[in-house]
């Protein structure tokens, strides 16, 4: 008995400090094992609380009888939910370089601490869709704490003038204002109160026809009807072409066949008349044909 007590001795071969320090040890982890269990019941039933108290306040909003006692009630599961850790604490955003920080602040309307379950996601999106220089977002959530917007920026493709003020538009014609106008000076210039609905009308034309889309100095849009294009000759004066209301590809290539095999729009002219199919009328300057009518016309 007396070896066998002596090579247990032997075996543990710990100090009484050592001995001390691993009871320490043990206590410790057994201490963040419990907390862990109880903030997970306190989770669960929190969330629980939470799921009743939506449910509640669903059939109260239903029926009507919500009130600000009920509403207290909610605030009160929410906030539960945000002391068990389910706050905001991070918010990513993503793809803005243009838009106003202080417009997506305010359409966000989202501050650190806020309990992060309470968030509509849904509302939030709407909310940032509103803002005329964002065409999509998405937000996510990343639980515990974590928020994820992304939006997705309008492009713009031209300037819009009208009432003497001008203003950014995309390829949808959504007009976008509050934006720096600096870097989108070199863009097309539409001019006139519905110009934006057919802007593409106008993109597609100097897409169409690069020669012409070097010489392009604006369009403007005729009693939402047609457009007449301004685009400057060899002496860099203002010509102005008057579109037809159909058929726009048509008679802008025939315009630009024209320039090729003629230089047309090398000559000094004010005018060119598009809008009768398979004619073109040409309004010369005054000083061109002294003392005779200064309009020609001719088939295309």
């Amino acid at each position: 008995m007396a070896r066998k007590k002596s090579a247990g001795k032997k075996h543990s071969g710990m100090t009484a400090r050592q001995q001390q320090s691993q009871q320490i040890m043990r206590a410790k982890a057994a201490q963040k094992k419990r907390q862990a269990l109880l903030k997970k019941v306190y989770v669960v039933g929190g969330a629980a609380c939470v799921m009743g108290l939506i449910i509640t306040g669903a059939w109260c909003i239903k029926t009507g009888a919500i009130g600000h006692a009920a509403q207290a009630v909610v605030d009160s599961g929410y906030a539960m939910t945000a002391r068990a850790g389910f706050s905001v604490q991070s918010l990513y955003l993503e793809g803005r370089s243009r838009s106003s920080m202080d417009e997506i602040n305010k359409a966000m309307d989202i501050k650190k601490g806020d309990p992060i379950l309470r968030i509509s996601l849904q509302d939030v999106r709407e909310r940032l869709e509103k803002i005329e220089s964002i065409s999509h977002a998405t937000v996510e959530r990343s639980l515990p704490d974590r928020l994820y917007v992304r939006v997705v920026e309008r492009e713009p493709v031209a300037l819009w003038q009208n009432n003497g003020k001008i203003a950014l538009v995309d390829d949808n014609g959504v007009v976008m204002t509050g934006l720096d106008m600096a870097p989108y000076k070199q863009l097309p210039l539409i001019i006139g109160a519905d110009a934006p609905q057919h802007v593409k009308d106008v993109l597609g034309l100097l897409a169409a026809q690069p020669d012409l889309a070097r010489r392009f100095s604006a369009a403007i849009r005729v009693g939402d009807r047609r457009w007449n294009i301004r685009i400057n000759n060899r002496q860099n004066d203002m010509v102005e072409v008057k579109m037809p209301e159909d058929n726009l590809m048509d008679a802008w290539t025939k315009l630009a066949e024209l320039q090729e095999s003629e230089q047309v729009l090398d000559r000094d002219i004010k005018e060119i008349d598009l809008r009768l199919q398979g004619r073109m009328f040409i309004k010369l300057s005054p000083d061109q044909i002294p003392g005779k009518n200064n309009n020609s016309a001719r088939d295309t």
